[in-house]
């Protein structure tokens, strides 16, 4: 018999034994959930569906992302019925995934992302209640409701949670300060969130939190106080309360072991930086406020990129002695300090002695 007829035969006979032998269970657990891993969600839970071993190696593994665009359609667009149809398959997953006692046992991340219609409420206040009462270590939320969202005050005093992020498009966080308790919280992250003063410094005052960041929030008189936070953000807030129609917000920041301060916003009111010993880098763009300059005397870098209405009340900031900056090396300003006697740039190099680079940036843009 030929060599080539004779291997051929041999595989035909192999894979005739082959028939109904699971060979997927046969591979080690630690490659099952490697390949599980590498999948979404949706593709790891329909994939464990082809061997009972899969399944248990899909319950191991840790991360869950339910994504309510994963279930729709290219062309579903508006129409309000398939939109409904695939909410529905949305919410039976998500209830088999979080009620699956073996996953929940599992579970350390999560991420929801969900668009609320008016004809297919969200069960992410039910599933989040669910996660919370779990060792979850992140969790990283986006719900966009037609109706009045709530997270649940459960996920406020989860315990094992390491990281947050909530963006829940223009809705109200809530909790009672008596339920926020999050001992291991290290970052979160608000975006597009109505925040009370309150619960602002209850959270603020986390006893691990190291950095913040805030993305186009509603805010009021806030007070950030905090003797743990590293990085703080704040980027885009308003004012809600403000029944005059003027957008201004006061801010107060206490940090003393805060190394970085972005802030970004052309909201009106005061920025006061009370206790910013251990500052490294401030960048701040655009806002209009000039008294939070010499709560930042300790930096070694600084980016100022101010409004043009602020120079006349900087040159009087300046003007004090406790306008100084020993430790600034590296200074990057904008267009607003460029007057005809540059005041502002010479102030700076008269109280920035150890400064070794400076750049003067010109912007053909306006801004209002």
């Amino acid at each position: 018999m030929d060599p080539t007829e004779s291997r051929t035969k041999r595989r035909r006979e192999i894979a005739v034994a082959d028939v109904g032998v699971d060979r997927i269970s046969q591979l080690p657990d630690d490659l099952q959930i490697l390949i599980l891993s590498s999948l979404s969600t949706k593709e790891a839970f329909k994939t464990s569906l082809l061997a009972k071993k899969l399944q248990n190696s899909w319950a191991k593994l840790p991360d869950v992302n339910l994504d309510f665009d994963e279930f729709l359609p290219e062309d579903s667009g508006d129409d309000k019925k398939l939109l409904k149809l695939h909410a529905e398959k949305f919410k039976k997953f998500g209830d088999r995934i979080l009620n699956n006692p073996d996953k929940l046992r599992n579970l350390e991340k999560l991420k929801l992302a969900w668009v609320e219609g008016d004809t297919y409420p969200t069960p992410a206040f039910k599933w989040l209640d669910t996660v919370a009462k779990q060792n979850l270590k992140f969790l990283s939320v986006h719900i966009y409701s037609e109706s009045d969202f709530r997270v649940p005050d459960s996920i406020f005093s989860c315990e094992s949670l390491e990281e947050m992020e909530l963006n829940l498009e223009d809705e109200i966080i809530a909790p009672s300060q008596e339920s926020v308790h999050l001992p291991h919280l290290k970052k979160l992250t608000l975006r597009s969130i109505f925040i009370e003063d309150g619960v602002m410094q209850k959270l603020s005052g986390l006893s691990a939190l190291e950095e913040m960041v805030l993305f186009d929030c509603y805010l009021r008189t806030c007070e950030i106080s905090s003797d743990t936070l590293k990085r703080l953000e704040l980027n885009g807030y308003c004012n809600f309360h403000n029944k005059t129609g003027v957008n201004e917000t006061d801010i107060t920041i206490s940090t003393p072991h805060l190394l970085y301060l972005e802030v970004l916003s052309c909201a009106k009111g005061t920025i006061k930086l009370n206790k910013m010993e251990s500052l490294v880098k401030a960048c701040i763009h655009y806002h209009e406020d000039s008294l939070f300059l010499t709560g930042l005397s300790n930096a070694s870098e600084l980016e100022l990129m101010l409004a043009k209405s602020s120079v006349l009340e900087m040159k009087d900031v300046l003007k004090e002695e406790t306008s100084k900056f020993p430790n600034l090396k590296t200074l990057k300003i904008g267009e607003w300090c460029m007057t005809d006697e540059f005041d502002v740039v010479d102030h700076f190099l008269s109280h920035a002695r150890n400064l070794q680079k400076l750049t003067l940036l010109h912007c053909r843009q306006e801004y209002a």
